[in-house]
């Protein structure tokens, strides 16, 4: 905690450097992403290597991400579909991630920078949805992915791969979108019943979340209650939010791809935009 900036910082930055020398990257050269831009690891039929060590070494990056690395979500997501049937270009790909965090084991998820706008305006969740669409070049199922913020930093995060085939990127999308809306209406009703001083004065100014999305198609599906044949396909479980947007519970607004968060959780990124990506997760 910064008194004097008025912040709240999360590190893991002791259990980060225990990782490192655990696996032999305590001196390693850094790099300044998790995975190359653009990379992709084909599917192996049979193991390579030993895979125990290849798991134990992603079980504890996944422990780091969970707690407070989203910028790793999608290389540990990515590297987990070959746990059982791991190459040597695997786990060459799983040591880069600990070079990476070699170089950015210092990086604090920080809130506070915007409280005292939502003291003054009301408590907002707002959330990102981005999908990559056929992104598995193995089985071209789309990646989804979102990211919630208050108060200058990520408080929930996800990159999953789709239990289906998308058709289209605005198939993709509308079910990334589906599954952020879930997240943020249970986050909205945490907040709502938190048990402190801050948050019941803001609950009764408690907004409905905000979630931001970068393809129109998949808004105008959302906010379109009536199916038709382009639709037919998609699980039902997906259209509830059809409903929510309906009964006012959430609202979906448009952001520019440039802008879009959730995209460092949907594939790998040049340096440039992961870095960009990572400071607007609240990572510093």
């Amino acid at each position: 905690m910064d008194h004097d900036r008025h912040t709240l910082s999360i590190s893991q930055e002791q259990y980060v450097e225990t990782i490192l020398k655990r696996h032999g990257m305590s001196d390693c050269r850094p790099v300044s992403t998790p995975m190359e831009a653009n990379f992709k690891l084909d599917k192996l039929a049979e193991a390579e290597i030993d895979p125990k060590p290849y798991q134990s070494a992603l079980g504890a990056l996944m422990y780091a991400m969970l707690g407070s690395r989203p910028d790793i979500a999608f290389a540990v997501g990515t590297l987990s579909k070959h746990a059982s049937t791991p190459g040597t270009e695997h786990w060459n790909a799983l040591m880069r991630v600990f070079r990476y965090l070699r170089g950015t084991s210092g990086l604090r998820l920080t809130y506070g920078k915007d409280l005292k706008p939502l003291c003054e305006h009301g408590l907002t969740v707002v959330g990102y949805s981005d999908a990559d669409w056929a992104g598995d070049r193995n089985d071209r199922r789309s990646t989804s992915a979102y990211v919630f913020k208050l108060g200058g930093g990520a408080i929930s995060w996800c990159s999953r791969k789709q239990q289906s085939i998308a058709q289209s990127s605005t198939e993709a999308e509308y079910v990334a979108l589906a599954l952020a809306a879930k997240e943020g209406l249970w986050l909205s009703t945490l907040l709502s019943d938190l048990d402190s001083p801050v948050f019941h004065a803001l609950s009764s100014r408690l907004q409905v979340p905000l979630i931001l999305v970068d393809n129109q198609s998949a808004m105008a599906l959302a906010k379109n209650s009536s199916f038709h044949d382009r639709t037919k396909h998609i699980a039902v479980r997906h259209h509830f939010i059809r409903d929510e947007l309906e009964r006012g519970t959430l609202t979906v607004e448009y952001v520019p791809t440039g802008d879009q968060v959730a995209d460092v959780l949907t594939k790998s990124l040049a340096r440039e935009k992961h870095t960009y990506f990572t400071n607007l997760l609240g990572l510093y």
